[in-house]
């Protein structure tokens, strides 16, 4: 087996490793890339991605809801790897 489909194989085993555990609810949220926080100065929840914000809402458990079928779409296309 090459270098590159041992790295690739790695990278799945891992993504797979952080789905179950987000399934779970045991994921550290700090590896997921969609989370979401409230901006006190707005009084919106904000939806980010790695950091960078991407929507508003009022709502928190929409945002939780959006950020949640984000990460498991994202650990779930890494399992499935790159199509060749």
């Amino acid at each position: 087996m090459s270098e590159e489909k041992e790295i690739e194989e790695l990278r799945k085993k891992r993504a797979a490793a952080l789905l179950a555990a987000h399934e779970q609810g045991e994921a550290p949220p700090d590896v997921l890339p969609w989370s979401f926080r409230f901006n006190i100065n707005s009084g919106f929840h904000e939806i980010v991605q790695q950091g960078h914000m991407i929507a508003i809402t009022q709502d928190a458990n929409w945002a939780n809801m959006v950020c949640d079928m984000l990460n498991r779409l994202t650990l779930a296309q890494q399992v499935m790897g790159e199509p060749e």
